[in-house]
């Protein structure tokens, strides 16, 4: 929260997912995913304008706090999780959703942020049930990335846990830094259709610097 964003301003408001990106590709001195959760119809429109270089904690705060009942937590070093207040206390919440097992080998965290359902079995049994609409995410059905995977094995987590542990493991993957892909963080939408369906949309969202790889901690062998 004490790392620094460079300077950035908009003449007209912005997507709240917008300017969070905008600002973590301005961090100085390291980097930071996000994890999203928007429940605004449409998606909160924020005013960007950091005129001077700003700690980061202090700009999410301009940010986020234009927008009535969003909050925003630091998860890990590299992590921070904006959200909807109201639904992150809801115990039956979707992302508040207690999964039994949760194992992922070698799987790139783009496709598990795209498609959760997948590789959530109990994620899917309560979409089916709330006969909800699940849209995929910016890669798009069919498709996948074949970067660098994460590998995690939780028990009796939620569906957010999951979702954060997923990102965390993916900051901090020396492979992306060799390979030169990015780690990518969560971002998830509920909307409205016309036919008055919940709809889900699923996908990921990078927000690290061009510099980030060489502030990725080595493993001690490398």
């Amino acid at each position: 929260m004490s790392l620094t964003v460079s300077p950035i301003s908009f003449d007209h408001k912005i997507a709240l997912s917008q300017a969070l990106a905008q600002m973590g590709i301005r961090v100085r001195d390291g980097y930071v995913l996000f994890g999203i959760d928007i429940r605004t119809t449409p998606e909160p429109q924020v005013d960007l304008k950091i005129t001077d270089p700003t700690p980061l904690g202090v700009a999410l705060a301009q940010v986020v706090g234009q927008v009535r009942g969003y909050g925003y937590q630091p998860i890990s070093e590299h992590l921070i999780d904006v959200y909807s207040t109201q639904e992150s206390m809801d115990p039956t919440d979707i992302l508040n959703l207690r999964v039994n097992d949760f194992m992922a080998k070698n799987e790139p965290a783009a496709n598990i942020f795209s498609r959760p359902k997948k590789f959530i079995p109990e994620l899917n049994t309560y979409l089916l049930k709330g006969k909800t609409v699940q849209a995929c995410g910016s890669i798009g059905p069919g498709l996948s990335s074949t970067g660098p995977g994460v590998t995690l094995n939780l028990h009796g987590a939620t569906v957010r846990e999951i979702l954060d542990s997923v990102a965390e493991a993916d900051a901090t993957l020396v492979d992306h830094a060799i390979s030169h892909d990015l780690p990518v963080g969560w971002f998830h939408k509920v909307e409205t259709n016309a036919e008055g369906q919940t709809v889900h949309t699923w996908s990921f969202l990078s927000t690290v610097p061009r510099d980030w790889g060489k502030y990725v901690p080595l493993k001690p062998n490398l």
